[in-house]
């Protein structure tokens, strides 16, 4: 992934997606003080999506079926698609840019 700000081109210190999505999708260049906002790919929205059925699905059906062996398998569904995004990132997104410039200014308070 690309992670140089759209608008300097510095390198932005890489964040966490969670943290981002927390902390919300703009944030602040530390180099040009500009505000950009997070660039996420639908391949990335796919793959958390289709990880957080798989995951509800085989736990209500663990549950369920009081099954050990369903649990594991949740368990492993759950790292199987934690460890997708650093893969997909490194292998399909080499040239992603993680941040695109804001459309525009948000309003000033």
């Amino acid at each position: 992934m690309d992670y140089r700000c759209p608008l300097c081109r510095n390198i932005i210190v890489r964040r966490r997606l969670s943290q981002t999505v927390l902390l919300g999708l703009e944030i602040e260049c530390p180099h040009c003080k500009r505000l950009v906002r997070h660039n996420v790919h639908r391949a990335e929205t796919f793959i958390i999506m289709l990880n957080f059925a798989a995951i509800l699905v085989l736990a209500v059906f663990a549950y369920r079926l009081h099954s050990q062996g369903l649990l594991i398998a949740t368990l492993g569904v759950a790292m199987a698609g934690a460890a997708a995004l650093p893969l997909i990132e490194h292998t399909y997104l080499r040239n992603w840019p993680r941040y695109a410039a804001m459309d525009h200014a948000p309003p000033s308070q």
